[in-house]
């Protein structure tokens, strides 16, 4: 069946016997000095009604240079579930829902080889862009910030002039372990996140400060590093449990985030090793795997969809300085926004005093 073409303005016009810039300022409100009448106005959308004229989007967002949708770019692992973005992108959906604005997700493999990529992304598609986690250079965040205004959560760089929102990993590592250094446990090990990304590299300081503070010498055989997945998780205990055979586990585990908390304790689940009794375990972020695992996970709590809320507010502020007419008068730029949010530290069943 062939379709029918879509209803134009041009038809509009023809129809109502008016001009077509005419129709334009009637049905998308564009900026003219033609004047329009309530008689002529309503013959307009009595025709443009008749006739199922549906106004074309992109059309309408470039002439107000607004298409009112936001960007989300956020790295995606095609083999697992990272309820650590879900959780922010609900706060970033539940504010744009408050301000009217549409969302437009890119996913991304890999931050270096999608540059162009997220250029093209932003080619007229959005208004501005939420980068979760970015891992790209300061030189594409130089090109991508002169090409459209974007704010970062958890950035591995500290960017210039670009608004950055994070959780205080350093302090909140140093709380997770204090507590078990504080319910007796020494020998604590850490499933460390990749040290290239800067929220990683916080959490091992805030692990090593607390141990210095509890005058524990640090251990690095204690340190195993990985990834922030589940799979990751799974196989640093794998391959621990295998090297220590009958030798004893470390009485506590501090895991970087969450996701490796959840395959550890899959592990641990399966060789028949007992959480807490036989070891505690700690994670990080409070996804909605804290409440999945068996028991339920002590943890360190960011608030992901505050931040994800915050973020687009701030968005939303730089989109409106981008497109302000420039002032005669030059006025200092307004200070680049990079809040870190506190931390909770929620106590669960993971965790508890060794057993002597």
């Amino acid at each position: 069946m062939k379709l029918k073409n879509a209803t134009t303005l041009q038809d509009i016009a023809r129809e109502a016997g008016v001009s077509a810039m005419t129709v334009s300022v009637v049905l998308n409100g564009t900026n003219s000095s033609t004047r329009v009448s309530h008689t002529t106005r309503t013959r307009v959308e009595k025709v443009a009604e008749s006739l199922q004229y549906r106004p074309n989007g992109v059309a309408r967002g470039l002439s107000r240079r607004r298409m009112n949708t936001l960007g989300v770019a956020a790295e995606t692992d095609g083999n697992s579930v990272n309820l650590y973005f879900l959780e922010i992108l609900n706060g970033i959906l539940a504010a744009c829902a408050v301000h009217g604005q549409n969302t437009t997700i890119f996913p991304v493999t890999n931050w270096q080889h999608d540059e162009k990529k997220l250029l093209q992304f932003c080619d007229g598609r959005i208004d501005g862009m939420l980068c979760i986690s970015p891992m790209f250079s300061r030189s594409f965040a130089e090109t991508l910030q002169n090409h459209t205004p974007f704010v970062t959560l958890h950035s591995d760089a500290a960017l210039s002039l670009i608004p950055n929102l994070d959780a205080d990993n350093e302090s909140g590592a140093f709380a997770i372990v204090e507590y078990l250094i504080g319910q007796g446990h020494r020998r604590i090990l850490h499933f460390a996140a990749n040290p290239a990304r800067s929220g990683g590299m916080l959490r091992l300081q805030g692990y090593r400060r607390a141990l210095e503070a509890a005058g524990i010498v640090y251990d690095p055989s204690l340190v195993h590093v990985g990834e922030y997945t589940i799979d990751s998780g799974r196989l640093r205990m794998t391959t621990l449990l295998d090297r220590l055979g009958s030798d004893p586990l470390p009485t506590a585990l501090f895991c970087a985030n969450d996701a490796i908390a959840y395959g550890c304790m899959t592990v641990l689940a399966e060789r028949g090793i007992r959480v807490p009794e036989q070891i505690s375990v700690v994670g990080f972020d409070d996804s909605l795997l804290a409440l999945m695992t068996v028991p339920p996970l002590t943890t360190v709590r960011q608030p992901l969809r505050r931040m994800g809320g915050r973020a687009v507010e701030i968005l939303l502020q730089q989109i409106r300085l981008s497109l302000a007419p420039s002032p005669l008068i030059t006025i200092p730029p307004p200070n680049i926004v990079n809040e870190v949010f506190d931390y909770e530290v929620l106590l669960r069943g993971s965790a508890c005093p060794p057993l002597l």
